[in-house]
């Protein structure tokens, strides 16, 4: 918020466009100025004159209209020079006096006549009403290939071989900027005249100050297993890199959430402290607008939250889930990623976003994101961030602070280092460009960390991993009932996992067993999928229960107990991390350039809604 009212304080309360607007109005003013007594107070029979003067050109001439968004909601805004900011009756009650009684020797004594007439000039409905409206308006946003970020001296244009700085005004026409938008800091070009990406992926450690370009890279680090010495994972930032500029590209070409997540997962335990929030939460909320959503908000136990959107706005660039616990429900994001975003607020309103212009989305987590599957898999850019910090903290009791010379974005923070951190966005920008979304695959370490939390116990899975490999090929059964022979009770699983300490329910036995399965690559009757055609009924003096044949190939489609001779292609995800990619499609080529009309390079021309 401070930085809102800093720069529109600086944009809209400017002492030049204040009294080119008084002089305009004192030309023609709303008011009767009669020559011996001065401000005449406003007779009832001139209030409808002076009112229709007063909205339709004085609150004009200061750049406060009706903007429509999305087709057809009005929105009450101040604009200049290509800049709105989102205003209210009390906003523009207090600018009209300030602006006002700037006007000597009779600015004072306007505004005290109008206060007389308080209804007809500050009143809500009256001022949100009647307002002119502002038509054929859209905000600045990213095309494929370009992205523009907004600071107070001006527009940096940028593409992945090259930056561009414009002012303000030299926005295509029909085109503005959100003031929320505008980073109420200046840009220093010198600090990336050009881009080298082997520079910028290459280790900082040597190098003075760019110390959240070292924060990025500190969380790929590594332990080595023989000297203990941190290692520096390029691989690992250029997927995080990659995935900071994704967020900072308001362009939807990919449909996916950038999840930071801890490499080292203890179950049980939510330890964090590893950095993830400084680059998801206090990075981005210094680089767009954001807005942060405490991820509980829409885990599988708690209320579902219908205003869980609630202070996203029409400017909102980004969106954080913040700490999400470890029945986070994914699938909630499932249609807000692919498709429109609808925004409700609680006290009334909705706000609709587009499928290219809904704000980007990141999660942060100690825990794995549970859900299998392509569904899952083509929503999720996952980075798993080491734990440097943590590690530097608890065992060696070295602080943050001390790596870096203080707190990242604290007060204390020179004007170097925002210009560096800025200049970092811009590079992340070019890199991610250049080379869209690197990396972002889960390793088969958050895999299985992943199965343990799903199945609530690492013991349990090690034991249903056991019982399958033990029983391979052979059938087995669900539990004990009275007419089975010594043999057939050694298969039964409930018995089996009673001796290893586990007391479970039917249903969770059943789930676990299919989901150690999938992972491992056994099938059940064929299958890796629990439903009815996957179980086999069978009876022992009467009574039922569920039987499994275990093996390492899938049924012919066919066939109720034969099976094939192939092995089928593993499904993503579903199985071990680590199957071959041969025989899959090439990823998508990112198109470059707009086709519909000719790009010029130096000019914001090439902008396309």
């Amino acid at each position: 918020m401070t930085k809102k009212k800093s720069f529109v304080s600086s944009w809209f309360f400017d002492s030049s466009f204040i009294a080119s607007a008084n002089n305009e109005i004192l030309a023609d003013p709303f008011w009767v100025d009669h020559p011996k007594m001065g401000v005449v107070p406003f007779e009832d029979g001139d209030m409808g004159r002076a009112c229709t003067k007063y909205f339709a050109e004085c609150l004009t001439k200061y750049g406060f209209y009706n903007l429509m968004v999305n087709g057809s909601q009005f929105i009450p805004v101040q604009f200049k020079d290509g800049v709105a900011v989102e205003v209210d009756e009390t906003y523009i009650k207090d600018f009209v006096c300030y602006a006002l009684k700037l006007i000597p020797e009779v600015g004072v004594k306007i505004v005290d006549q109008m206060s007389v007439r308080y209804g007809w000039f500050f009143s809500k409905n009256k001022i949100l009403t009647s307002l002119r409206p502002l038509m054929d308006m859209s905000p600045m946003t990213d095309s494929r290939s370009v992205a523009y970020r907004f600071h107070q001296n001006g527009v940096v244009k940028i593409r992945e071989d090259e930056i561009k700085f414009h002012s303000f005004k030299e926005l295509p026409e029909g085109r503005f900027v959100w003031s929320d938008q505008v980073l109420c800091r200046n840009f220093n070009p010198d600090l990336i005249k050009e881009f080298n990406e082997e520079e910028f992926l290459k280790d900082q450690i040597g190098n003075s100050g760019n110390h959240f370009h070292k924060w990025c890279q500190n969380l790929c680090r590594g332990r080595s297993e023989d000297d203990k010495k941190w290692v520096y994972n390029e691989e690992k930032f250029k997927s995080l890199a990659s995935g900071y500029g994704y967020l900072l590209h308001r362009y939807w070409s990919d449909y996916k959430v950038v999840i930071l997540v801890d490499e080292n997962i203890q179950e049980g335990s939510s330890n964090g402290r590893t950095g993830k929030s400084v680059v998801l939460d206090d990075g981005l909320s210094n680089a767009l607008e954001c807005v942060t959503i405490d991820a509980s908000e829409i885990s599988k136990k708690g209320n579902r939250n219908n205003f869980v959107f609630n202070f996203v706005r029409p400017s909102t660039q980004y969106i954080s889930f913040d700490d999400a616990c470890d029945d986070f429900d994914f699938r909630v994001l499932f249609s807000k990623i692919t498709g429109s975003l609808t925004c409700n607020a609680k006290y009334g309103g909705m706000i609709q976003f587009g499928k290219k212009d809904k704000p980007k989305m990141g999660i942060s987590s100690n825990h794995a994101i549970l859900g299998n599957g392509s569904s899952y898999v083509d929503r999720q850019h996952i980075v798993e961030v080491g734990d440097f910090y943590r590690f530097n903290k608890m065992e060696l009791g070295k602080s943050p602070s001390q790596f870096h010379g203080g707190w990242l974005f604290d007060e204390d923070w020179g004007s170097q280092n925002w210009e560096e951190f800025d200049a970092f966005c811009v590079k992340s920008l070019m890199y991610y460009l250049a080379n869209d979304l690197v990396g972002g695959r889960s390793s088969e370490n958050y895999q299985l960390k992943k199965l343990h939390q799903s199945i609530g116990s690492t013991d349990l899975c090690n034991d249903l991993h056991g019982f399958l490999e033990e029983n391979l090929d052979q059938k087995v059964y669900s539990h004990f009932v009275k007419g089975m022979s010594d043999v057939e009770k050694d298969l039964c699983l409930k018995e089996y996992l009673e001796e290893k300490g586990h007391t479970l329910s039917a249903r969770r036995i059943t789930k676990s067993l299919y989901e150690v399965a999938a992972y491992f690559g056994f099938y059940l009757n064929g299958s890796q999928n629990i439903g009815a055609s996957s179980r086999t009924q069978v009876r022992f003096n009467g009574k039922g229960v569920n039987s499994y044949h275990i093996s390492k190939k899938m049924f012919d489609s066919g066939a109720s107990n034969k099976v094939s001779d192939f092995d089928p292609v593993s499904r993503l995800e579903t199985t071990k991390v680590g199957v071959s990619s041969e025989g899959l499609l090439p990823p998508p080529v990112r198109i470059k350039e707009d086709v519909t009309k000719e790009c010029i390079k130096d000019t914001f021309k090439d902008y396309t809604l």
